[in-house]
Formats: C-alpha cells, sequence, structure tokens
C-alpha cells in the first residue's frame, strides 16, 4: 500500500495482532463492494503480507435506525450480487442477515477472536462510528478502520473549512497525488483467498427477494422503489447512463428540476451512500479514459477549469468530489473531537426500541441528546444568534409532522417535492435545499424544524443517513454559508428561499407533470406502492 494511503489508516484499539490468527477479517460495513476499495486494498496487503486468507465478512441487522423494507432491499440485492461473484470466483465471503430467529448477536467478536486483525470501514457517521468504537473495545485482535471516503484521505484535509471555497485550495493541491495513489479499480482478491470456512451459516440469497423483505419485522410503509435495484452492476448502470446522456449538458441544466428521466442530475448519490459505487470509479468515468494528469490546471483556484475545459466535467466534479468533501471532512473531524477514535463503547440507544430516534454530534451516536448534540453544538456563532434572536417571532403558517409527512401543506411545491420523497426516496437537489428551508420557515422553532427534517430525510431519502444528508440540512441553518441580509422575520440573516422565486426561476411544468404521474403519499404509505402492482419509475 503507498504511503500516501497510509494517511487513511487508524488504529482503534491496542490490541495486538495476533498473527497465529487464521485469517484476515475485513468487516464490510459501508464499502460493499469488491472493487475501488481502499479497506479492501488493505486487506489485501495484510493478507499478503502476514499469509493469511482474507475473510470477507458483510452484514445486515433489522434494528438500524429508519429500517425499512426500502433500504433492506436496496442492500440485499448488493449482498445478493456479492454472493454471487464470491461464488463465481471463489472469494471468503461471509454474508449474515439478522432474521427474527438469528440475531447475530456477537458474531462479530467471534469472527475477530480468530482472526490477525479486523479491517474495517472509517465512515464517519450513522452507527458505524459506533460499532468500531464497540468492536474495538471488545475484539481480542488490532482494530484498523480506513477511511475510503474519498479520493483524498480526509486528516489531510486539515480542519473542517467554513464553505467549498475553503477547501477547494486544499484539495485541488492533493488531487494529482491522491488520484495517482487512487484505490485499486481490479484488486486480486482470489490471490488471497484461500478457502476457510464459516462457523456460522452464512446468508442464502433467496430466489424471490423481495418476499423475503417482506416477510421481516420491517417499516413497510416505506416502501420498495420500483425499478431502482441496488448492487455495483445497479451503479455502474446508472453512471454510464450519466456519462452519455447527462453529464454533456450538467453545467447548463443541473439546477433544473423535472423528471428524473429528462434532467441533469446524475442519480449517484445512493449508491455512493450504500457503496455499490466509489468514489474513485465516478472520477475515472467522467473524466474518460483518455485524460491524463496533465490537464489539470494547478494554477487555479477557480471551480470551473481544474480538471480540465469541459465546463461540465468541472462543474459536476466539485460538486460530486469537492463539496461532498466540505461534509465528510466535517464529520471526520467532529466525530475525532467527539472522542469517537477511542476505544470506550458508549450508549448505543439506536439498537433500543422507543423514542424517536436522533443523532447526537457530541458523542457521535444515537445517544440521548444534551445541547451540544445539534443546531447549538454545530452551526457557526452567526448563525446560532441570529435563529436566536428571532426563535419568538410568529410563523405565517405551523405543520406539525404528520402534516409535513403527509404533505398537506398550503404550498404546491413542498407538497411535490414531499410526494416525490415519500414515493422515489429522492428530491431534486435544488428543491431539496427549499424543502428544507420552508420546514425552518413553518415549525415552532429551528430545533423543532432540524428534528422533522432529520427524521424526514433519512426515513424516505435512499442517500440519507450519510454524511452529505446531514451537513446539508445543517446548510438550510447557515452552516458553510454566510449572513444574507436583509434580516428577515423567522429567519434573520440565515439565506432565504421562497416557491415564488423557484416559479419564476424554472419552468416547472416537467416536474409537475412527473408528480401527478406518481402514486400519492397515502397510497404509497399505505403499501399500495409495491414492486408487483407499480410501474417502473426508473429506468
Amino acid at each position: 500500500m503507498a504511503n500516501f494511503n497510509d494517511a487513511r489508516v487508524r488504529q482503534a484499539n491496542e490490541q495486538p495482532i495476533q498473527k497465529s490468527g487464521k485469517y484476515i477479517l475485513y468487516w464490510m460495513q459501508m464499502y460493499r463492494r469488491f472493487q475501488s476499495n481502499h479497506a479492501l486494498d488493505y486487506a489485501i496487503a495484510m493478507a499478503e503480507h502476514y499469509g493469511k486468507p482474507l475473510v470477507i465478512y458483510e452484514g445486515l441487522k433489522l434494528n438500524y435506525p429508519w429500517a425499512s423494507v426500502r433500504f433492506h432491499q436496496f442492500l440485499l440485492e448488493g449482498m445478493a450480487e456479492n454472493a454471487a461473484v464470491a461464488m463465481e470466483r471463489g472469494y471468503n465471503y461471509w454474508p449474515f442477515v439478522e432474521t427474527p430467529g438469528n440475531t447475530g448477536r456477537g458474531l462479530v467478536k467471534q469472527l475477530a477472536d480468530d482472526a490477525v486483525m479486523l479491517v474495517t470501514d472509517d465512515f464517519p457517521q450513522f452507527i458505524v462510528p459506533a460499532q468500531i468504537r464497540t468492536i474495538a473495545a471488545k475484539a481480542k485482535c488490532r482494530v484498523i478502520a480506513v477511511d475510503g471516503n474519498s479520493v483524498t484521505p480526509l486528516s489531510l484535509l486539515g480542519k473542517p473549512t467554513a464553505a467549498a471555497a475553503h477547501l477547494r485550495p486544499k484539495w485541488h493541491k492533493l488531487f494529482e497525488v491522491a488520484w495517482a495513489n487512487r484505490s485499486n479499480p481490479a484488486p486480486d482478491v482470489a490471490s488471497v483467498s484461500k478457502p476457510v470456512k464459516a462457523p456460522f451459516k452464512t446468508w442464502n440469497p433467496p430466489t424471490d427477494l423481495t418476499e423475503f423483505v417482506h416477510s421481516l419485522p420491517l417499516d413497510k410503509s416505506v416502501p420498495i422503489v420500483p425499478g431502482w435495484p441496488g448492487g455495483a452492476t445497479a451503479g455502474k448502470a446508472v453512471l454510464d447512463d450519466f456519462v452519455a446522456n447527462k453529464l454533456p449538458k450538467y453545467a447548463e441544466e443541473r439546477s433544473e428540476p423535472d423528471d428524473p428521466k429528462k434532467n441533469s442530475a446524475s442519480g449517484l448519490s445512493a449508491h455512493l451512500h450504500y457503496g455499490h459505487l466509489g468514489i474513485d470509479d465516478v472520477i475515472a468515468a467522467v473524466l474518460g479514459s483518455d485524460w491524463t494528469a496533465n490537464e489539470l490546471n494547478l494554477k487555479t483556484r477557480n471551480k470551473d477549469d481544474f480538471f480540465c475545459r469541459d465546463a461540465n466535467v468541472n462543474s459536476f466534479l466539485d460538486e460530486a468530489v469537492t463539496w461532498r468533501d466540505v461534509g465528510y471532512q466535517w464529520h471526520f473531524v467532529r466525530m475525532a473531537e467527539a472522542g469517537s477514535w477511542k476505544s470506550e463503547t458508549k450508549n448505543m440507544s439506536w439498537q433500543q426500541d422507543g423514542e424517536a430516534t436522533s443523532f447526537n454530534f457530541s458523542t457521535f451516536d444515537f445517544a440521548p441528546l444534551n445541547e451540544e448534540g445539534t443546531l447549538a453544538g454545530v452551526l457557526p456563532e452567526w448563525a446560532r444568534n441570529s435563529l436566536g434572536k428571532h426563535a419568538g417571532d410568529q410563523r405565517e403558517y405551523l405543520y406539525t409532522l404528520a402534516e409535513f409527512e403527509g404533505g398537506t401543506t398550503h404550498d404546491p411545491i413542498w407538497n411535490a417535492a414531499q410526494r416525490e420523497l415519500v414515493v422515489t426516496g429522492r428530491i431534486h437537489n435544488y428543491l431539496r435545499m427549499l424543502w428544507a428551508k420552508k420546514v425552518l420557515e413553518w415549525t415552532e422553532s429551528p430545533e423543532a424544524a432540524y428534528r422533522i427534517l432529520e427524521h424526514l430525510n433519512n426515513k424516505y431519502a435512499m442517500d440519507g443517513r450519510d454524511p452529505n444528508s446531514y451537513t446539508g440540512i445543517f446548510w438550510c441553518f447557515g452552516l458553510f454559508d454566510r449572513p444574507w441580509p436583509p434580516d428577515r422575520k423567522v429567519f434573520g440573516n440565515i439565506r432565504f428561499m421562497s416557491s415564488d422565486s423557484t416559479k419564476k426561476k424554472f419552468n416547472l411544468k416537467g416536474y409537475f407533470e412527473f408528480i401527478r404521474n406518481l402514486p400519492t403519499i397515502a397510497e404509497t404509505r399505505s403499501g399500495v406502492n409495491r414492486v408487483a402492482n407499480s410501474v417502473t419509475l426508473f429506468d
């Protein structure tokens, strides 16, 4: 493994490397793929170094926050594909899927006890930081977390920045060497795959995966999105379609709301979030096979001419990489500041039934909240002060969570965006910002608005529960932004967005036509929108 990529590697505990162990164990938590995966590359290198076979474990529990048939189906389609590929190529791939009669409690520790070391994905959000802390505290072997979140190791980007404009020069400076040390698009897993018998019954993908998913105790009011499969092959197909048909018009039309088949949005975020597609694969496809580092404009501080002379390529990669890294870097540093790199086991309340789920940024897990847990602890001082100054302002409209969730506000644009989210698992990027701003405007307090947004986004969005989900929401409250005069009611100096200006800025006819052809929110949440009796929404 290249020295540059050593910056990706974090030792999560002080346990020894068990040289007498049977195998190197890679716990595939978030980068759920066999290609372009820095954690897998590291695990292969360790298997070669210690002369041990590599075992890849991928699991799926029932009790993760906002668990539903929508997310389970997408994840299991990826696991089924991984199982087929592993069988064909002879990999030691051990999948586990929890069912009511088989919880798999203590399984990862059991596997780690027989390992030389455990390698896993250093993902700075959701349940992953807490799971790494837990296994690091319990395992007898060394636990190593590998940052494969970006083409550049996040530890080399320094402190979190206030905006993409501040991160961009650092990122530009590191890109050339980072790209030269990118993950392997076709790692030789088979070379370290001497057969090892699993000590448990591995998951065997059923013939009817959808029937299996619906047999599990999961939230069925968030149904499977028809025509949007998970897995590496599906992610590659979406990427290929984007490069061929949408990238050529991305710079001009990326903000235009329309039918997903017609607009220029990439549709890649869910595949990136679930790790079925890597950001290195995205960059390589967008740059093209003929691109070389000689095309980089290393003298620029501009977002429009760094990678090459193609405005569409520069525009997309600045969004998909630079802005994405703003959110990932912010989380990565916050995770370290919260002590999440230490081995203590903290409250993992996401494992319990009962109270509504909320992520706590002071403890970096789903532990009970304190005032540092969300807005008070993460927003810049100017934003906190501005929102606090207007906390008592009278709102023209006030809606409950049920009214928001049902899309029954007075605003047709907001209701349409909510319907798109509930039915399809996505909202057009521009409308997602407007959608969040209106919740702030129509809720009794910024804190209540944040909780509603976290719940709605993470319950329904295919790309929810992600670093960029949270930082995208926080942006609507002033994070990564600046004060915007004049001082407004409710918003203060927080950037304001309105539905009226959106109607003037865009021709929404195609978008509304797309929404009208979707099932209603009520039909969707009642289970009418099942794969077996629904039209395909996405090719």
